[in-house]
């Protein structure tokens, strides 16, 4: 068969009009060989074999139906090229399938391999093969269509609906060496090339009936087929007109003859044998018939030699020998013959020396060394907690090597691990009597003691005024009375809730630490002046008001926390409010006075005539004397007591030497929050509530109490004995089998007027007292001692883990308030 480069089979290849094409197919390699070409054959490959090892050969029987042949010039005469008495085409395989479109049309797949020649007569040495896939499609409507197939996919375009409205034929020549011929004809390369459409055959699958011996199918008979590379062994189109799902077949008219091919590893018609291959000495000859019995063979059984064959195609017998084998273990090494057996030698050795592997042995193929997840060590002293990942070991964080000494440099090294290099830096060596401090061999070594100066602090009530809600724009700045009522107004015949304001001017502390500071006010010697609750002190932020122009319309915000809660107080009686934990040093500082009762209170202005506010202010030096009391005010305000010197004048000043005054410890704030009321506060509340989740009230939730306590006046002393004390309420169910726990709370940045369950700071810290059984009215005591140990501000919670809740007073009770008592040591 002869190379063709310009044949007639250009005019195989067709396209429907307005028909665009795009393929895709399924992974495949293509047929794998043909057979030889001779003159039995006439020319033409005896066969060709797909990669399934299956050969379709010649069928050039006129008589047989099954080989799809056209009439013979001369039927009764002899095939024979030369005289042109031979088929025009003849079929090595012809598969194909159709559906019914809408409207009556039809929809036709056709594959084949034919044999033919070059110039369509019957020449001799223009005998050629080639292969065919074709589309002819009436389609309902212009558009895009997709045709799934054996083979793969091709998407199609029709200009127009109609008859053939897609006419598509890709024919490619196969010659030797094959070749696409034309341009154009390129779905079909070589049979031996992995880019041809068909790579197996098409033959009918084992659904009864069986097709004719020697024969892939019957084309009189439309069956289903198996083969298909891509399992799509149907037919379906795809497009517009169509219904969902397009229309599909798979019953095919399939025509092939199977040829006998040895080597292909299946018996044949005319072989005796086929090992899957054509060389000699293994009891099947290279023409797949069986070499006589006693011809040596070669065995697969290594452990004998002198092998021969039965005769049926067996190769055995021999003498056992000694030779190395392999026992088909992996996990065995230098394996040997014994008595005609392969036995296993020793286990192989599969520790590969790496930690982060798991070290196995699987027969089928050897060594597994599997990644774990193995705590290791990298060999870098900085890096710790190591792991295995991927079967490496791989390093963790680095270690802390924060000595929390300001005195060295922190580094590590890889080798060793942390290293502290001492430095000179500036520190702090806790001792109040040194400044300066530096380090000096990894210690902090202190420097000269402090200044610290010996004059008087000076303090004044600089500005006061209270503001009435029911005369929201009046100011009474010029006032000499201070006032604060819940409801009811001083002045008769009207009503409203009024609250004092006063700025405090604070001077010439320096670096000193204020120790004490008292704001006294006097009960004003008029009428009705007395009350049985003085008032609720609080420290605020704003103090940008102006004494003569506040109102209730633009008064500050009560934003700070209560400093102190006063009692009943009579007329004339000057009254103490502790407000250390509010003043720090040299500033301006502001305050407000309200009350929870209707009972109004009035004090005396700094414009009164007598009974001006004072303030009082103690500073200690770290290292210095003993304390200095500065008392300033605008006028002559009250008797002295008896240890005291008093110089009175236009403007008083009052100077006394102290002791060291005795510690203070105050309640500076305390609320409790609800779970089921997320977003209330109950900072005002005269209960302190705590709850595990059924309290009390008709909705249930979780309570909590926190409570926050200022500390002053333990200097440089040692706290002994730090207790807080609790009343239960006198109010129903307030009697509990499990009083609380109180925990140490580190966020003390709450604000009793605002805190709520979803702002509450964490309890942070291990629980630091419990409680047994409460009853109302008993007071209780947690000890503290433990968390306290000096001056400063801290906070505490109280929960249960009890649903049978309790409560106690808060210090907005008008009794059983929250107390503290310290005892300190020198």
């Amino acid at each position: 068969m002869r190379t063709l480069q310009s044949v007639a089979l250009m005019s195989i290849l067709a396209l429907g009009s307005g028909v665009t094409a795009r393929a895709q197919s399924c992974p495949h390699q293509g047929l794998a060989s043909f057979g030889p070409i001779s003159e039995a054959t006439f020319g033409y490959p005896a066969y060709y074999v797909d990669q399934n090892g299956l050969g379709l050969g010649l069928c050039l029987d006129p008589a047989d139906r099954l080989c799809g042949l056209p009439p013979l010039p001369h039927p009764s005469e002899p095939l024979d090229i030369a005289t042109g008495n031979f088929f025009a085409e003849h079929l090595y395989t012809f598969v194909t399938a159709d559906v019914t479109m809408p409207g009556g049309g039809k929809g036709l797949l056709v594959f084949a391999i034919t044999g033919t020649f070059g110039a369509a007569a019957v020449i001799p040495g223009d005998q050629a093969v080639f292969s065919r896939v074709r589309f002819r499609i009436d389609t309902p409507a212009a558009g895009t269509y997709t045709i799934t197939h054996p083979f793969g996919v091709h998407t199609l375009t029709a200009g127009a609906a109609g008859r053939r409205s897609i006419n598509f034929t890709d024919d490619c020549l196969l010659s030797v060496p094959p070749t696409c011929g034309p341009a154009g004809l390129n779905a079909f390369t070589t049979p031996l090339a992995p880019f041809s459409w068909i790579s197996t055959w098409l033959q009918w699958d084992t659904t009864p009936p069986a097709p004719p011996a020697g024969f892939i199918g019957d084309p009189a008979i439309l069956h289903p087929i198996a083969g298909s590379p891509c399992g799509t062994n149907f037919f379906r189109v795809e497009g517009p007109g169509l219904p969902a799902g397009g229309v599909q077949t798979n019953l095919w008219s399939v025509l092939g003859k199977k040829a006998s091919v040895c080597g292909n590893g299946m018996v044949e018609p005319g072989e005796q044998c086929d090992d899957g291959n054509t060389v000699a000495g293994d009891c099947c000859d290279p023409t797949c018939q069986l070499e006589p019995a006693g011809a040596p063979c070669t065995g697969t059984n290594p452990c004998f030699a002198e092998t021969t064959c039965d005769g049926a195609g067996v190769c055995g017998g021999g003498t056992p020998t000694m030779a190395t084998c392999n026992d088909g273990n992996a996990c065995t090494t230098a394996d040997t013959c014994a008595g005609g057996v392969c036995v296993g030698g020793p286990g192989l050795n599969c520790n590969d020396a790496n930690v982060c592997t798991d070290d196995a042995c699987n027969p089928a193929f050897g060594c597994v060394n599997t990644a774990n997840t193995a705590s290791c060590t990298d060999g870098n002293a900085c890096t710790t907690t190591d792991s295995c990942a991927g079967g490496t070991c791989v390093g963790g964080p680095p270690p802390n090597c924060n000595d929390a000494n300001v005195c060295t440099d922190d580094s590590c090294d890889p080798a060793t691990g942390c290293v502290h290099t001492p430095n000179t830096a500036p520190c702090d060596d806790a001792n109040a009597c040194t400044t300066a401090d530096t380090c000096a061999g990894g210690v902090c070594v202190g420097g000269p003691p402090p200044f610290c100066p010996t004059n008087a602090p000076l303090a004044a009530v600089t500005a006061d005024a209270y503001v009435q809600s029911d005369l929201p724009d009046t100011n009474f700045g010029t006032s000499s009375l201070l006032a604060v009522d819940n409801g009811v107004a001083a002045a008769p015949g009207t009503t409203g809730v009024q609250r004092t304001f006063l700025r405090v001017s604070v001077g010439g502390v320096g670096p000193r630490r204020v120790s004490s500071a008292h704001l006294q006010l006097q009960v004003a010697n008029v009428t009705n002046a007395q009350s049985v609750t003085g008032g609720v002190l609080h420290a605020i932020t704003g103090c940008s008001w102006d004494e003569r122009t506040v109102t209730w319309s633009t008064q500050p915000a009560i934003d700070g926390p209560v400093l102190a809660v006063l009692g009943a107080v009579a007329q004339g009686q000057t009254v103490d409010f502790d407000v250390t934990p509010a003043i720090s040093g040299d500033g301006v500082y502001c305050f407000a006075l309200d009350t929870i009762s209707t009972d109004s209170a009035l004090y005396s202005s700094r414009e009164a005539t007598v009974g001006t506010p004072q303030v009082a202010v103690t500073a200690v030096c770290p290292c210095g004397p003993a304390p200095t009391t500065t008392t300033t005010s605008t006028t002559t305000t009250t008797e002295p007591p008896p240890t005291t010197t008093t110089t009175v004048s236009e403007t008083s000043t009052t100077t006394t030497t102290l002791a060291s005054p005795a510690p203070v410890a105050t309640v500076l704030a305390d609320t409790f929050v609800q779970d089921d009321r997320p977003t209330t506060n109950f900072g005002t509340n005269q209960l302190l509530c705590v709850d595990a989740g059924f309290p009390k009230k008709k909705k249930g939730g979780v309570q909590r109490t926190f409570i926050r306590v200022g500390m002053s006046g333990v200097g440089t002393r040692r706290v002994t004995s730090v207790r807080l004390q609790l009343q239960v309420a006198r109010v129903r169910n307030a009697r509990s089998a499990l009083g609380a726990r109180l925990h140490v709370v580190r966020d003390c940045t709450w604000n009793e007027g605002t805190i709520t369950w979803k702002t509450q700071p964490a309890i942070d810290r291990p629980v630091l007292a419990k409680l047994g059984m409460v009853v109302p009215g008993q007071t209780v005591e947690f000890d503290v001692t433990p968390a306290i140990h000096g001056d400063g501000v801290y906070c505490f919670a109280i929960d249960t883990p009890s649903t049978d809740g309790t409560d106690y007073s808060s210090r907005e009770s008008a009794a059983g308030r929250p107390q503290v008592s310290v005892q300190v040591a020198p």
